[in-house]
């Protein structure tokens, strides 16, 4: 490249000669070289915008359906959205570049010398990033209106109670209990929830102060009644609901490495030699062990 009196000039070569000729080129005008930004920005915007779009979209899909089956991590969950992405990037780049058409944007009229400047490359490749970042920008908006932890709430609810089934599977064994509960601490809504019940199903919720259960968790006390009817803290309602008749149990608070409770174990109706029984010292010490377990579990999957 060559400057003579303010205009580059380059060497070009001459098709039906093949000698190379010196060819005055123009420098375009910053209105030019604006209007060359603006129509490399236009494309990349709406390619950036879909892009992230379809790569947030599917890969969140695919974190909370296959990743939560399977146990596929969530970056490997955004790589697979990342392959959805680059095939719908494809398969609409046509659709892109009609829509800017239709915008009937302005055009530089330079030649392609003028765009082979360096100057007209720097612009066109500025307006490209530009563009591209304000899409991906833009595509960003639907994680306003998406559950982001969702997956991670379920691959974690789904770890924790294949360890808590097991274990409190074990525990009804260990303690000849007819029925074995976990039940967790939500602070915000003030409420003990257990999908961990021996001879339940579905999801068990009652009020934090609630019971036996409750008076465990809110003292954070270790209690062991023998018979549940003639304590006044039990929730007799219960049983007419659930058509279950508590007699003797064994209520153990779950506190987590700080010492705060974050939920209770509780053993129902304990047997022995087929009588009825209470539940006896070393069942309490077995319980406090238990509860220790629990809380390593719920530490390592956190």
């Amino acid at each position: 490249q060559f400057s003579t009196a303010g205009s580059p000039r380059y060497l070009s070569s001459s098709a039906s000669t093949g000698k190379k000729e010196l060819t005055t080129v123009e420098v375009p005008t910053s209105a030019e070289l604006r209007l060359v930004a603006l129509r490399y920005a236009i494309p990349m915007v709406g390619f950036g915008f879909m892009d992230n779009l379809v790569m947030i979209t599917a890969g969140d899909a695919i974190d909370q359906t296959f990743g939560v089956a399977f146990g596929i991590s969530t970056m490997t969950a955004a790589g697979f959205g990342q392959c959805f992405s680059d095939v719908a990037g494809n398969m609409s780049g046509g659709m892109v570049d009609a829509a800017c058409s239709r915008l009937n944007l302005p055009n530089h009229n330079l030649t392609q010398n003028q765009m082979d400047l360096k100057v007209t490359r720097m612009y066109s490749t500025f307006g490209a990033c530009v563009g591209v970042v304000t899409g991906c920008l833009m595509g960003m908006s639907c994680l306003m209106f998406m559950d982001t932890d969702a997956a991670d709430r379920a691959k974690r609810a789904k770890e924790l109670h294949s360890v808590f089934d097991h274990v409190m599977s074990s525990g009804k064994t260990l303690f000849q209990a007819e029925r074995a509960s976990l039940f967790m601490l939500d602070k915000e809504k003030n409420e003990l929830w257990s999908q961990v019940a021996t001879g339940a199903k579905g999801i068990i919720k009652v009020k934090a102060n609630a019971g036996i259960i409750g008076a465990c968790v809110q003292s954070g006390e270790l209690l062991n009644i023998a018979d549940a009817y003639n304590d006044e803290r039990f929730n007799q309602e219960v049983d007419k609901e659930t058509a279950f008749h508590t007699k003797s149990v064994l209520a153990i608070p779950v506190k987590n490495e700080e010492g705060a409770i974050i939920g209770a174990i509780q053993m129902m109706n304990k047997s022995k030699d087929g009588s009825d029984a209470a539940f006896t010292t070393d069942d309490e010490n077995l319980g406090r062990m238990m509860a220790s377990h629990i809380t390593s579990f719920i530490q390592i999957v956190e």
